[in-house]
């Protein structure tokens, strides 16, 4: 209940802040590259686009070593609700393409939806939470789903 309490009054703090802001003033930024964590959007480099408010986000990372081969893939829709200088309110639908070659099971595709906030006005941290379906392929399983990144816009 005090993590529910807390989030919920960061949210009124950075919707009041949004509120004072001029919109004539505002100048929205189309491409974010960063970093990012999710289960069901994708693990390591990430390239995002905003289409006005539709965007896509792209997330990829390549491990190799002697034995161990992992692979992580993410294509992730969103759409914006609400965005200001310093803040984004959206929704998305998240795609999770894994390949371990060291785990029981190779392979495993993820889908996660849920709403996403971003903070920050040029250095952006986001962060999605949500419900997943995991290894919708092999044994599904509907959980909760929290993604988390930090990006540059331009």
């Amino acid at each position: 209940m005090k993590k529910f309490l807390c989030s919920l009054s960061a949210l009124m703090i950075a919707a009041a802040i949004t509120a004072q802001e001029n919109p004539a003033d505002f100048e929205s930024k189309s491409n974010e590259f960063g970093i990012h964590a999710g289960f069901s959007t994708g693990l390591g480099l990430s390239y995002r686009h905003w289409f006005d408010n539709n965007g896509v986000q792209l997330t990829f990372l390549p491990v190799f070593a002697d034995d161990l081969s992992f692979v992580s893939g993410g294509l992730t829709y969103m759409h914006s609700f609400k965005e200001s200088k310093y803040f984004r309110f959206y929704g998305y639908l998240g795609n999770h393409f894994i390949y371990n070659s060291d785990a029981e099971n190779e392979q495993q595709y993820n889908i996660g939806v849920g709403p996403g906030f971003s903070f920050g006005k040029t250095v952006r941290f986001n962060l999605m939470v949500g419900y997943g379906l995991y290894d919708v392929f092999n044994r599904l399983n509907m959980l909760p789903t929290g993604e988390i990144g930090l990006y540059f816009c331009f």
